[in-house]
């Protein structure tokens, strides 16, 4: 158990409803310790199985200071394993996605089947037993076409999430989806700020003209606001889930579309010709929901949307943005990949200046915590609760929290 009594001196005596003191967003061993008590702890998105239709295509992601590879196998199942070599250590898959019949360090050519298992060790001494070296697993869990990945030897509940999650996702079919295009940027600045700039609107009016367009703002009133009531019937009328429904560690919910838009785009109109999954014709809006600590989604009529912040360095986070379109939409005819991908990619830009903004100011010697807005920014506020609760629950011991002498 890591122990870093700065940090859990902090964390007791911050004021709620307020942005973290400095050394959160600034101090490289307090990033240290979110690696371990949040990213290499909690459930990470990893991409959907629609990504690896065939035995043998696998996709890499870096978490913290691991590399992992998620892969189908030869009877059709889902993995994930540590993407290190059981000889010395070197990474075998390259940075991306591919696809191989076996995993083959590129060092010393040691080989692994789809399975995990060491197939291969030349030139090793004969009483070397391969049998019981294989690739590390990585716990893995999938549900309505997703997957997950946690780094943990003992990983934590996930069965509110996806059970939860799972019927809103149904009609959309994401499982029967394709990878439309896939785009990573690199933001200048901690990853909280990043995830705390992706959970409210605050600024969007402001900094986003192309997004807001489209985009539905007016959360302050959305149980009384008579489009969000209208939006409501109309979609429970086709089949689809509405209203709101969260967790811990994260919430999901299904909104209108403003000026009549069907879907987020820069003119609202639709960027693919073919529905998604079993999704109904007309505007069904957006049904959108976000997971702590790093991902959150939009799931339209034509198409989904995925956005996933993972930690580099205190002051360097990797967004990733995934657009996924109907398997059986074709490039040229049923969409233009520019046009799909243009409204979240212009808002990536303007939010990578309003982190990288944020984090210079947070680094001044004037920087104090400040309020959020209960009214704007109860998201953030959710997300920041929810770290400091992690964070507190990783660095001090049960007893100690209750109030109990260790």
């Amino acid at each position: 158990m890591e122990t870093r009594p700065e940090m859990v001196a902090l964390l007791g005596s911050r004021a709620r409803n307020y942005t973290l003191p400095q050394p959160f967003y600034t101090d490289p061993e307090f990033h240290e310790l979110d690696l371990k008590g949040v990213f290499e702890r909690r459930w990470i998105f990893a991409g959907l199985e629609c990504e690896l239709p065939v035995p043998g295509q696998y996709l890499v992601l870096s978490i913290a200071r691991s590399s992992i590879v998620v892969l189908r196998d030869n009877a059709g199942k889902i993995s994930a394993f540590f993407n290190t070599c059981r000889h010395r250590g070197s990474t075998i898959c390259a940075p991306g996605r591919g696809k191989a019949r076996t995993l083959t360090c590129p060092y010393h050519q040691w080989t692994y089947n789809l399975e995990g298992k060491l197939v291969h060790a030349g030139e090793m001494q004969a009483e070397f037993d391969r049998s019981g070296i294989g690739l590390k697993p990585v716990a893995l869990a999938t549900f309505e076409g997703m997957v997950f990945v946690c780094l943990a030897d003992d990983p934590p509940d996930f069965s509110e999430f996806s059970a939860t999650l799972g019927p809103w996702l149904t009609p959309h079919n994401l499982a029967s989806a394709k990878l439309a295009w896939s785009e990573d940027i690199v933001i200048n600045a901690n990853w909280k700020l990043v995830i705390e700039n992706s959970r409210e609107c605050y600024h969007c009016a402001a900094r986003h003209p192309e997004l807001t367009r489209t985009f539905f703002l007016r959360f302050d009133t959305r149980s009384t606001d008579p489009l969000v009531l209208e939006h409501a019937r109309k979609c429970r009328e086709a089949g689809l889930r509405t209203g709101e429904a969260e967790g811990v560690d994260f919430e999901l919910s299904r909104m209108p579309l403003t000026g009549g838009a069907l879907t987020l785009s820069m003119d609202g109109k639709p960027v693919s010709a073919k529905r998604l999954g079993n999704a109904p014709e007309g505007e069904i809006g957006s049904m959108r929901w976000f997971h702590f600590p790093s991902m959150f989604a939009h799931v339209l009529g034509d198409y989904a949307f995925v956005f996933r912040a993972l930690p580099l360095a205190v002051d360097r986070t990797l967004v990733t943005s995934n657009w996924y379109v109907s398997g059986d939409a074709e490039e040229g005819r049923d969409y233009d990949r520019e046009k799909l991908r243009e409204l979240w990619s212009i808002t990536n830009d303007q939010d990578r200046d309003l982190c990288e903004r944020n984090q210079e100011g947070i680094r001044s010697i004037g920087y104090r915590p400040g309020p959020y807005s209960r009214l704007r920014e109860p998201h953030v506020i959710k997300f920041v609760e929810w770290y400091a609760d992690v964070m507190t629950d990783y660095l001090t011991p049960a007893p100690r929290r209750a109030g109990i002498a260790a």
